[in-house]
C-alpha cells in the first residue's frame, strides 16, 4: 500500500460515509453498502452528516448540514434529535456495513489458522491455570 493510502487509512477521519465507501470500493473492491437498500444507504449518509451537527453545533442545524446532507425535513437553526428507533436502525445498518468489510477483507487476506489455534490454546491454558486445574 502506498504511503498516501496508509496515511489516509490510519490518520484521517471517516466522517463522510460516501467518501469512505468510495475509498473502500476503489482501493480494495469492498462495497460496504453491499446488500443494503438504497434508501437505507441514504439514511446512513444523512446520519453521518448529522454527527457534524451534534459534535460542532450542539444539535443546531447549520448551512453545511443542509448543503451536504440532502435533508429537506429540517431548517436552518432548528434543533434536531434522534429517536430510539432511529438509533436502533442506524446500529443495524452499521452492523451490516461492518460485516461487509469483515467478510470481504478475509477474501483479500485469508486468516492464518496456526496463530489463531495457538492463541485459543493459550487462552484455554490460562483459564485452566486460573481455575487451579494445572
Amino acid at each position: 500500500m502506498t504511503d498516501r493510502r496508509k496515511k489516509r487509512l490510519s490518520t484521517q477521519r471517516f466522517h463522510n460515509i460516501e467518501e469512505v465507501c468510495a475509498t473502500f470500493k476503489d482501493w480494495f473492491d469492498i462495497d460496504i453498502f453491499a446488500g443494503i437498500k438504497e434508501n437505507e444507504c441514504r439514511v446512513v449518509a444523512m446520519l453521518f452528516h448529522r454527527r457534524h451537527v451534534y459534535e460542532h453545533n450542539g444539535g443546531e442545524v447549520d448551512q453545511k448540514y443542509l448543503d451536504n446532507s440532502g435533508d429537506s425535513t429540517v431548517r436552518l437553526k432548528q434543533h434536531i434529535h434522534e429517536t430510539k428507533q432511529g438509533v436502533h436502525d442506524l446500529l443495524s445498518s452499521l452492523l451490516k456495513m461492518v460485516r461487509n468489510i469483515h467478510c470481504t477483507f478475509h477474501e483479500l487476506f485469508p486468516p492464518i489458522h496456526g496463530p489463531i489455534k495457538a492463541f485459543e490454546d493459550k487462552k484455554a491454558r490460562m483459564e485452566k491455570y486460573a481455575k487451579g486445574s494445572l
